[in-house]
């Protein structure tokens, strides 16, 4: 669909920007900085995912069709597994960039 293609064309962008932010040792905030792209162009794949293998409504709360579902909630959807070594770095970025934009 056109959500799905354009939420993957945003998650490529964050993905770059991520790395590039990463990459670049000048920046003092680097870590954070790529944090925040990597987490939002993971949630925008796993939404294009979630949009073509379940439907797009399912990428909405259930009880709130305003509001699309954050990272943990698709995560746990997408990634069912809790041991799963992918959701558990994942996991820790999460912390990392929540800790960042909360502290």
């Amino acid at each position: 669909t056109q959500i799905q293609e354009k939420l993957l064309e945003k998650s490529k962008e964050a993905f770059v920007l991520a790395i590039e932010i990463y990459n670049k040792p000048t920046i003092k905030y680097r870590v954070e900085g790529f944090s925040f792209f990597i987490c939002n162009a993971w949630e925008l794949m796993l939404k294009a995912y979630l949009i073509k293998t379940k439907g797009p409504d399912s990428i909405y709360y259930k009880d709130n069709s305003q509001r699309t579902l954050n990272l943990e909630n698709c995560l746990q959807k997408v990634f069912t597994n809790e041991k799963s070594p992918l959701r558990k770095n994942l996991s820790k970025i999460i912390e990392l960039r929540n800790t960042s934009t909360h502290f």
